[in-house]
């Protein structure tokens, strides 16, 4: 009578790695989009004021390396409820003020976010495709779009805002592409780091969206 080989190779131990990475990273997100909606509506129906520019670039900039580097930690994980809750918590005031001047600019972003955030993402885990590749260019991509983003705080420019907008969807969609790609690809992977990345993306994505479609709009 023969039996079943108890004995994984290599490659098998890798993929079922890979797919608890996966299914972690994907739970975890949708856990904290929860919590980041529930903060973000909680600022909203309170008429939370709006956080300054330079304190909100230190924590967008702080968290995601305080995340990394606790992220083999209980630590990290509470870390990325923490960001969840602040990012919805500051940015919920922009939404509201969009809401005013048109109710429908947050439903029409929201729901090309999410047509864009699955279509990529679910593209990148179907096809396997690796978008590691692009690690350096969106990096300097988000250095250049940053320092746009901070000289427009003196400049004021309309027009300028509008093509950071329109550059950060872009940059956005590809860095979906990648981060996705980063759970299959990279055998270090970080199942909190790669969740709390694609939740900014998510978030920076719906926010330069609501910018654009209150532009064609003429509500802005």
């Amino acid at each position: 009578m023969s039996t079943a080989n108890p004995v994984l190779t290599r490659s098998e131990v890798a993929g079922l790695s890979t797919t608890k990475t996966i299914r972690n990273a994907y739970l975890l997100l949708t856990m904290i989009m929860g919590v980041s909606a529930m903060t973000a509506w909680y600022a909203i129906s309170s008429n939370a004021g709006m956080i300054n520019v330079w304190l909100f670039l230190a924590f967008m900039i702080g968290m995601p390396f305080a995340i990394n580097a606790t992220r083999n930690s209980v630590v990290g994980l509470g870390l990325s409820f923490v960001y969840a809750a602040l990012l919805g918590y500051f940015l919920g005031p922009i939404v509201g003020i969009y809401f005013r001047m048109d109710p429908n600019i947050p439903v029409y972003a929201l729901a090309a976010t999410s047509v864009i955030f699955f279509s990529l993402s679910g593209y990148a885990l179907v096809s396997r495709t690796n978008f590691n590749f692009m690690g350096g260019f969106l990096f300097v991509g988000s250095l250049v779009i940053l320092g746009a983003i901070v000289a427009n705080i003196f400049l004021q420019m309309p027009v300028l805002s509008l093509m950071i907008s329109g550059a950060a969807v872009l940059l956005i969609s590809g860095a979906i592409l990648w981060e996705t790609s980063q759970l299959i690809h990279d055998p270090e992977a970080n199942y909190i780091v790669i969740a709390t990345s694609l939740l900014g993306s998510i978030w920076v994505l719906f926010m330069h969206l609501m910018r654009l479609f209150a532009f064609f709009s003429g509500e802005d």
